[in-house]
């Protein structure tokens, strides 16, 4: 860590030894959910966590089928779906698809399982609902039904059925989920790009994998370097305000790829991850 550092840790939540952690969203009521894998043990977990604090709500949390009690997806085919206040939306696979299936809604303060529908496909957040599909069969041809869920209860709100005119003007409504969290997320920095001058005083070339954002007078970036000897990568965070160097921090290192998208900024923090298992926020 670079002593001329004038950003601190607000807080640093550790996933495990043998966990990395994959997946992040924000709830509307200032928590963080996660989601850490093991590919070791072929383990998905869940965390909740305060914003502001790092406060833990649940860790190590494995989503269960009501009523069986068993791993849902054999606890390692799960992710998050999407968020609604301070519920999360979690989901399966469908088998050997790469589409998701089913619905198993917790609350970010506890990790109750508030509602569960394993039998539909999420399509989308609307204003006034969920977009889902219900998969059938009829005459040994795949349909799909369509339908809107009250989020809060997965009870049906309005049934679409197969309507592909009104569904195609919904899905077209959707807000992208980064864009409904106020997430902003690193780019590719490319030549003549807005970052290009600082980036080349700074000693950093295109030849370099670097991804770069900027919010007023911060620009953060994570420069990934090979090592053409050993065929491994060294990834390092970089943060800047109004062109002074004012934080870094080794992020990976002899990796055999680049630790891409290992970075966002929401509400005002910037949130890393650092040698895979180890999330930090940053006040900006």
């Amino acid at each position: 860590m670079d002593n001329r550092n004038e950003i601190s840790h607000r807080w640093r939540y550790s996933a495990g030894e043998i966990f990395a952690v994959w997946q992040l969203m924000f709830t509307g009521g200032g928590g963080i959910i996660g989601q850490k894998r093991s590919r070791e043990k072929r383990h998905s977990l869940f965390f909740s966590l305060e914003a502001h604090s790092g406060r833990s709500f649940f860790d190590d949390y494995l989503l269960l089928e009501k009523g069986s009690g068993q791993p849902v997806g054999d606890s390692w085919f799960t992710g998050i779906e999407t968020i609604s206040g301070q519920l999360v939306f979690l989901h399966s696979w469908q088998q050997h698809s790469p589409e998701h299936q089913g619905l198993w809604v917790v609350s970010a303060d506890n990790g109750s399982l508030v509602w569960a529908r394993p039998e539909i496909v999420f399509c989308g957040m609307l204003d006034d609902g969920l977009l889902v599909y219900l998969p059938t069969v009829f005459a040994g041809f795949p349909e799909r039904r369509y339908l809107i869920l009250d989020p809060m209860t997965g009870s049906e709100r309005l049934r679409l059925g197969e309507d592909e005119k009104a569904v195609s003007e919904l899905r077209a409504s959707i807000v992208p989920e980064i864009r409904r969290q106020g997430v902003l997320l690193p780019e590719i920095a490319v030549p003549d790009g807005n970052n290009y001058e600082m980036f080349r005083a700074a000693g950093i070339t295109v030849s370099m994998h670097c991804e770069s954002l900027s919010i007023g007078s911060i620009t953060a970036a994570a420069v990934h370097d090979s090592d053409m000897a050993t065929g491994t990568w060294r990834s390092l965070l970089r943060i800047w305000r109004t062109e002074e160097l004012v934080y870094e921090d080794l992020i990976a290192e002899k990796t055999s790829h680049p630790a891409v998208n290992g970075f966002l900024v929401h509400g005002g923090s910037l949130y890393y991850i650092k040698g895979e298992s180890e999330l930090i926020a940053l006040d900006l």
